[in-house]
């Protein structure tokens, strides 16, 4: 019994974390349709620019200044700034614009993201919705790169890229890599067909099909729901980039982590319909990609106590539990090394990976005991030590 649940466990961590990404590609690279949107020239469609606030003066301006210098036709564009019960100058610097053209909903009540949304997405006069984060600068062709995948009627949503850019947070690299490797896997998923979930920070959307939010994330949910309920396709668009600083520090990039997966724990039950193998062309990769990937703490967990008693069952399980205990070291290295601000790779990621799932271990504590807000919660990220203009390929 000890012996199956070891290798249960191990088989599950490698599957999900290396076997899933890697069979992913390997699929999409023998995929012999093209996926290249078209390039003819048609009627650019007309967006509307949603960027949701919660006091958040540090960013709004420079978050203005970036959505009006994207190269779309201004009268083909509309942005606004919706708050969700702002009590800073978040709205007084939002207003300034008005002249220009940017318009804002605001309502003193807070209620939350996905309240905000769906009191302003139908108000919308755009047939596409651009959502977008205040700390979030998109490139100038972000918008272009988006909608033009909208050229095919099969397409319901398009997400680009989430970017970390370098700051002074030990959160900085490990934020950065895991963001690298998500887009990596979307990427995949977007060229079989469709990806799973999308970037918040740059999520375009069919208004027609934008679906009503249930009290919990819309990250997840928005183009889950349109693939799941229409079959419409979500496509991966590498080369918008939502760029943005890294979380101020590990507390709160844990803390973000941890409200993710509270998030993905109550999506589920929306969701349920893309699971189902004899109705759902998706239910391979969302088990894989998002689902199993909760169970791993526990196998992780599993393998080192399983192999441990079965060390006196074979040299195999001897190396396997010395392996496991070197590995938990290096990322506790990880963490001092991170704490003091030194970057050592081979023990950063070790520190990473434990750390992410350690956030999906106390997503599951926190969701259990329903200690979870439902409110929106900000993570409070640091000014970036690099401009994105330093950054190659973000802008076009």
């Amino acid at each position: 019994m000890l012996k199956l649940l070891f290798w249960i466990s191990a088989a599950l961590v490698i599957y999900v974390y290396f076997g899933y990404p890697v069979l992913a590609d390997l699929l999409s690279r023998l995929q012999r349709s093209a996926r290249e949107p078209g390039q003819g020239h048609p009627e650019l469609p007309e967006v509307t620019v949603i960027i949701p606030t919660h006091n958040e003066e540090r960013w709004i301006a420079n978050k203005i200044e970036n959505t009006l210098a994207l190269d779309y036709p201004s009268a083909r564009l509309q942005v606004l700034v919706a708050s969700d019960g702002c009590t800073d100058k978040t709205v007084e610097i939002a207003g300034r614009y008005a002249e220009r053209g940017v318009e804002v909903n605001h309502r003193p009540e807070r209620s939350g993201k996905t309240a905000t949304l769906n009191r302003v997405v139908p108000t919308a006069r755009g047939d596409i919705i651009l959502l977008t984060d205040s700390n979030a600068l998109l490139p100038p062709g972000a918008v272009r790169l988006l909608v033009r995948h909208f050229q095919d009627p099969k397409v319901g949503c398009v997400t680009g890229e989430r970017v970390c850019l370098a700051t002074g947070s030990s959160a900085s690299e490990g934020e950065a890599l895991y963001w690298r490797y998500e887009a990596w896997i979307k990427n995949s998923e977007s060229k079989l067909g469709s990806c799973l979930g999308s970037s918040g920070q740059v999520m375009a959307v069919r208004k027609a099909l934008f679906p009503h939010i249930p009290v919990i994330g819309d990250d997840f949910y928005v183009p889950m729901k349109i693939l799941i309920s229409s079959g419409a396709q979500v496509r991966f668009e590498p080369r918008a980039k939502a760029v943005i600083p890294s979380a101020a520090n590990l507390g709160l990039e844990l803390e973000r982590k941890i409200r993710s997966h509270v998030s993905l724990f109550r999506d589920l039950p929306y969701l349920k319909e893309g699971l189902n193998p004899s109705t759902s062309p998706i239910w391979w990769r969302f088990l894989s990609h998002h689902v199993l990937r909760l169970f791993v703490p526990f196998a992780l967990l599993i393998a080192l106590l399983s192999s441990a008693f079965l060390w006196r069952a074979a040299a195999l399980y001897r190396a396997a539990t010395i392996g496991q205990c070197a590995f938990y070291v290096a990322a506790v290295t990880g963490y001092a090394c991170a704490r003091r601000g030194l970057r050592l790779r081979f023990v950063y990621l070790p520190f990473y990976f434990v750390f992410a799932n350690l956030g999906v271990l106390l997503a599951w504590i926190r969701w259990a005991r329903r200690k979870h807000e439902y409110a929106w919660q900000r993570t409070e990220r640091m000014m970036p030590t690099a401009e994105p203009t330093d950054l190659p390929g973000t802008y076009l």
